[in-house]
């Protein structure tokens, strides 16, 4: 979830569903008339068009409106979705039966034809989906995105209820793709342009209204399948994302009786925090649990002075990351490589560049850089963000870096961060996708997915050896060879410095006293089902 990164402050990630709200005292007061889930956010997201809408609040919302084939169950197992079964063809293809009752928010029955158009779209150059590289394996996508082809040759509908899909190479990871918003099956024929404001899908909610700055709002599917809330409670029949709120005001909101969740799509703030911890009466509805993400200092390898290795490792040398723990209220663990502890392939052993503020100032001076430099830091508005960033300012300063903290608005700086030249030094933050070294590792890093905008490796880092470690891990169908394969690229990327990792989050959310049935999802970051309103 960012590129689709979102400081949340934890992807992450996802997503299903979003929070529970009512008309009435969310903190706790009696029943109301309706029940609809409220929860608070500072900026619009991006687009609600599921090829394009790559961060968490985005993804919160898409995935209320949205199904794929397939998607992740709270065991992190993929299970179905639209497709009621699959079955595989020797790691050749996969072919998909659909289930029969599935129809989109206006009524229309969703067909194979459906299924088709959606990958021909996501696949599609003038799409521009930033997802767009995660289905490469699918036979003919190479040639879709490259403009050679008007359909991608390995998504084919067999009948009305049953779709192919053949790859050009085996991969072990293909259901966990699919199960990703960006593989969503949307109307065929429906533009781009209409689903990034009128989104239409087949989810457990249907878009009603967005009011930049103000709020959007989405109202049940009246021809979905709604999960049963617990016995004896509401079910949710709405979602409110009340919009323009900072993390204070946020919590605030919630206090009063005004939102449902707090901490879903971004960390409650440290001193919000530590107060509502503290609380007895709030012990049963504080949830946590481990956030597989990485919070880092992203480095453009093409701006100067960040091209040179040895000033990258010298900003790496000399940030206190116990410091940044104490900032976020212990709610994460100091980060010594790319990949969180929750990740298959996790390297425990991993020592990363350590804290050495003379070894740092002597590496400047290798740099040709003895007196240091100036830049600019750039990171979101949040108030977590920028408390980190003056810590690691004071940290830099120390070396000769002086830096000016810049905060902007969340999609501003993430299209600023993923354009090519426009940001030296930044704050960086990824969510899992799906659970695999590669979502991490090839997104984040490899050169396939540099671009002049929207890219994915925003710290624009090259390495062939890199690039060739990478591939021959995605290629392996060996799981403990391929483990080997990405824990060697991580060494060089963590000893190459493109990202300096600093913790490993560990989320917390507080629900309202009248929401029952709400649980974590260890994908998603929001989810619905099996929550009701008392």
């Amino acid at each position: 979830m960012t590129r689709r990164a979102y400081f949340i402050a934890l992807k992450p990630q996802a997503l299903f569903a979003c929070l529970l709200v009512l008309t009435g005292c969310a903190g706790g007061g009696g029943s109301t008339a309706g029940a609809t889930f409220r929860v608070g956010l500072q900026d619009d997201p991006k687009s609600l068009d599921p090829a394009i809408g790559y961060d968490v609040p985005s993804w919160a919302i898409e995935h209320l409106m949205f199904e794929s084939l397939v998607t992740y169950g709270f065991d992190s197992q993929i299970v179905p979705a639209l497709a009621s079964a699959w079955k595989e063809e020797g790691g050749k293809a996969y072919v998909f039966t659909l289930r029969t009752d599935p129809k989109f928010h206006d009524g229309r029955a969703v067909t194979a034809k459906d299924v088709v158009y959606s990958f021909n779209r996501l696949l599609d150059p003038a799409t521009k989906s930033p997802g767009a590289t995660f289905y490469t394996d699918i036979a003919g996508a190479k040639d879709r995105l490259a403009g050679k082809a008007q359909a991608v040759a390995g998504v084919t509908a067999v009948d009305d209820r049953t779709v192919r899909i053949a790859l050009e190479r085996p991969n072990l990871i293909f259901l966990q793709l699919l199960a990703m918003p960006f593989a969503s099956v949307v109307p065929d024929g429906v533009k781009t342009e209409d689903l990034a404001r009128k989104p239409i899908g087949t989810g457990p909610f249907a878009f009603d209204a967005w009011s930049s700055g103000q709020k959007i709002t989405l109202k049940r599917n009246p021809h979905g399948r709604p999960p049963a809330p617990p016995a004896g409670a509401k079910p949710i029949d709405g979602v409110e994302v009340a919009l323009g709120l900072n993390e204070s005001i946020e919590v605030l909101k919630f206090e009063r009786g005004e939102l449902d969740v707090v901490g879903a799509l971004r960390n409650i703030p440290a001193a919000d925090f530590t107060r509502l911890q503290a609380d007895p009466k709030l012990k049963d509805r504080m949830l946590s649990g481990p956030d597989a993400a990485v919070h880092y200092i992203t480095l453009n390898t093409t701006v100067k002075p960040f091209d040179k290795l040895e000033v990258r490792q010298a900003i790496a040398k000399a940030v206190d990351k116990n410091r940044v723990i104490q900032l976020v209220n212990g709610r994460g663990q100091v980060a010594h490589g790319i990949l969180p502890p929750t990740m298959p392939g996790f390297n425990p052993d991993l020592a990363g560049i350590g804290h050495d503020p003379a070894g740092a100032k002597a590496l400047l001076a290798k740099a040709g850089l003895p007196d240091g430099f100036a830049a600019t830091y750039y990171c979101t508005s949040s108030d977590t963000q920028r408390k980190v960033a003056q810590s690691l300012q004071q940290d830099l300063e120390k070396i000769g870096i002086k830096l000016t903290i810049k905060a902007m608005a969340f999609p501003t700086y993430l299209q600023a961060k993923s354009t090519k030249g426009q940001v030296g030094i930044g704050a960086g933050n990824w969510s899992q996708d799906f659970p695999d070294p590669s979502n991490f590792l090839t997104t984040m890093f490899h050169s396939k997915n540099i671009k002049e905008r929207d890219s994915l490796n925003d710290s624009y880092y090259k390495n062939p050896q890199v690039d060739a470690l990478l591939d021959k891990a995605g290629a392996a169908s060996d799981p403990g060879l391929r483990a080997r394969l990405f824990r060697e690229a991580e060494a060089i990327i963590v000893e190459d410095a493109p990202a300096v990792p600093l913790y490993y989050p560990v989320k917390y959310q507080l629900h309202a006293e009248r929401v029952t049935g709400y649980k974590l999802h260890p994908i998603w970051g929001l989810e619905l089902a099996g929550a009701g309103v008392k």
